[in-house]
């Protein structure tokens, strides 16, 4: 099997002429009055991007938007006899001397460890970013990866407020949980916000600014080395990685503004992207399941248990008192069990689900079979 990953790659544009420089940086202002709705003179493309930008994310006028770069008038090409750069990225503008759209071609450095990407990848919308250091173009990049057929565990992700993901290898229980760091930077971020605005900090706007983008980058550090360990712990195990849908898990969960605050500002969709590109990269299948009441079921026998708020999960049933992440863990990665042809193979453990029971066979035994995906599993 085959899954198409999008990988955003990091390119940084250097050796501009003044001129190059001007334009980009007119261009991307354009853009940020063009997304409040004003008149700009833009690149036609950009324009129509700028217009839904604003439409989907209504953004507020003290934040900068990326510029949305369409891939039908982006470029990127390679040219190891040029002096200047080998990488050169053309980048559409609004050129105010011709009075009309125009191009240009930037040097570019793209990471040693992504070249072969860019070469073999599709490039898709990508993005122009204005940083402190200087300019980048975040590119998007397509490329086709197979994907194993055959697994010999689950991993199972639960992602959450009081932990952004939790793990659990689905033959041994081994939990491990993430997040820690993430919630470190939130936190500090949001005293300091806290602390400019009651000491009235003039340019307040500017200095909020330049604070959200070095948390977003910190958070998005945290996330990259979050999502890595995840993968690399399925490769280790050879396990597909199961992850419950996205839909649901900000829906049912008033639990108080605390809770609300902190569960809201998660950045799971963000960690899902990042597993998702990395284990395909890796040939390792990320499958999605409906998460329904995976939070409110005992794993050890399917009845319904109790969430208290200090993170544990006990039934009233059978007596389960376990930590409640590693509870709807495990619950999905059963349910993902019910998307294979076949159980697991070299444990001995244990499965239990509402439906039926898996006995899962030595490695040694005769009875062993692999853990198979199914030509016809479903992707949410």
């Amino acid at each position: 099997m085959q899954r198409e990953v999008a990988t955003t790659v990091r390119v940084k544009l250097h050796a501009l002429t003044e001129r190059k420089a001007d334009l980009l940086s007119r261009e991307y202002d354009a853009f940020q009055t063009a997304v409040q709705g004003d008149d700009a003179n833009l690149y036609s493309a950009t324009k129509q991007q700028a217009s839904k930008v604003r439409k989907q994310k209504n953004p507020r006028r003290d934040t900068e938007q990326p510029v949305v770069l369409r891939n039908d008038v982006l470029g990127v090409e390679y040219d190891e006899d040029t002096v200047l750069s080998s990488w050169w990225v053309k980048i559409p503008v609004y050129d105010p001397e011709r009075g009309r759209g125009n191009s240009i071609w930037c040097p570019a450095i793209v990471p040693e460890k992504d070249e072969p990407l860019v070469h073999e990848g599709k490039v898709r919308d990508s993005e122009l970013v204005r940083r402190d250091d200087g300019w980048y173009v975040h590119l998007v990049v397509k490329k086709r990866y197979k994907v194993r057929e055959k697994y010999d565990d689950v991993l199972a992700i639960d992602m959450g407020a009081r932990w952004i993901a939790t793990s659990v290898a689905l033959s041994t229980r081994e939990t491990t949980f993430y997040g820690k760091d993430v919630r470190r930077v939130r936190e500090h971020y949001k005293q300091l916000r806290k602390s400019i605005g009651k000491a009235k900090v003039r340019q307040g706007k500017q200095v909020l600014h330049r604070i959200g983008n070095t948390e977003s980058r910190k958070v998005d550090d945290c996330l990259h080395k979050i999502s890595r360990t995840i993968v690399d712990d399925a490769v280790a195990r050879n396990a597909v990685i199961a992850m419950g849908d996205l839909g649901g898990i900000r829906e049912g969960n008033d639990k108080g503004g605390h809770f609300n605050d902190k569960l809201h500002k998660m950045p799971f969709a963000k960690l899902l992207s990042y597993i998702e590109y990395k284990a395909h990269r890796e040939g390792i299948e990320v499958v999605l399941v409906d998460e329904a009441y995976t939070s409110q079921t005992c794993n050890r026998c399917a009845e319904k248990g109790v969430r208290n708020t200090q993170g544990r999960f006990r039934c009233p049933h059978c007596g389960l008192d376990d930590n409640a992440d590693k509870n709807g863990a495990t619950n999905i990665g059963k349910r993902v069990l019910g998307k294979f042809s076949k159980p697991l193979s070299n444990t001995g453990a244990v499965l239990t689900r509402p439906e039926t029971q898996v006995i899962v066979e030595p490695e040694n035994s005769p009875d062993a079979v692999d853990l198979t995906l199914s030509e016809g599993t479903p992707r949410v």
